[in-house]
């Protein structure tokens, strides 16, 4: 009330700034704060007319998007998903994990020995898993994937064979029916195609790495990127003893 009976701008979806004592400072609609030319010039205003000095972060940088606790023989995959399409929440990347137990990441090996050239196709099972998430971001309360994937292909072919180590090209193609809003409502198609890689051990049947990437993706029209990247061992390890959001 106070920021509309003192004239300082009001909206549903604005940028508040108070002071300690909770009155109202100054205010930006979020159509403004979104240009750099706009923001940084209304934040240094607010510096000046409070009079305030350099401090430590309020809030400690941490990771954003922590891995959930998994098995030592777990494969953990970071997703990272964000729309080209550019404002409002299209400037922010969205994050994800994908964990797969042995039994399911094994499913991406060769069942057989392997020679350069040849090639094998990911079951559907550990191929829908890989492909649910693919899509930009959208708006979400519940952390539930509600994708539908209507089809997840992806063929792996070795490239280079060294001993018992193989690198392989991974091409894929999803497509995904996905509600932008929870509660199933304006449903729409995420198409993409992918390409990377995958460096394993015949011999001690160990996925090394996997790499994989969007080269052309869409949802209800908009282009999306998406990348999906395993964890090291030693990355996980970090991320969960990075300092956490101090409340």
């Amino acid at each position: 009330m106070e920021f509309f009976t003192r004239k300082l701008g009001i909206g549903d979806v604005h940028v508040y700034i108070v002071a300690p004592d909770k009155s109202a400072v100054a205010s930006l609609s979020v159509a403004e704060a979104q240009q750099p030319g706009r923001m940084i010039p209304f934040l240094e205003g607010v510096i000046g007319k409070l009079h305030l000095t350099a401090g430590a972060p309020a809030i400690v940088p941490h990771p954003t998007s922590r891995p959930p606790a998994v098995a030592g023989d777990s494969l953990v995959v970071h997703l990272v998903s964000r729309s080209l399409a550019g404002g409002s929440w299209h400037e922010f990347p969205a994050e994800n994990w994908i964990v797969l137990s042995r039994p399911e990441w094994s499913e991406l090996l060769p069942r057989g020995p392997v020679a350069a050239k040849s090639s094998w196709t990911v079951p559907q099972g550990v191929a829908a898993r890989l492909a649910e998430w693919v899509y930009p971001q959208n708006e979400e309360r519940t952390g539930k994937n509600r994708s539908r994937v209507d089809g997840a292909d992806f063929a792996i072919t070795a490239v280079t064979v060294q001993g018992s180590l193989v690198r392989a090209r991974i091409q894929g193609k999803i497509r995904l029916m996905h509600s932008f809003y929870p509660g199933g409502a304006s449903q729409d198609f995420a198409v993409s195609e992918l390409n990377g890689y995958m460096d394993f051990d015949t011999a001690q049947h160990h996925n090394q790495r996997l790499r994989i990437v969007t080269t052309k993706a869409d949802y209800a029209g908009t282009p999306f990127a998406a990348s999906l990247v395993s964890m090291s061992r030693e990355t996980l390890d970090a991320l969960a003893s990075a300092p956490a959001l101090q409340e």
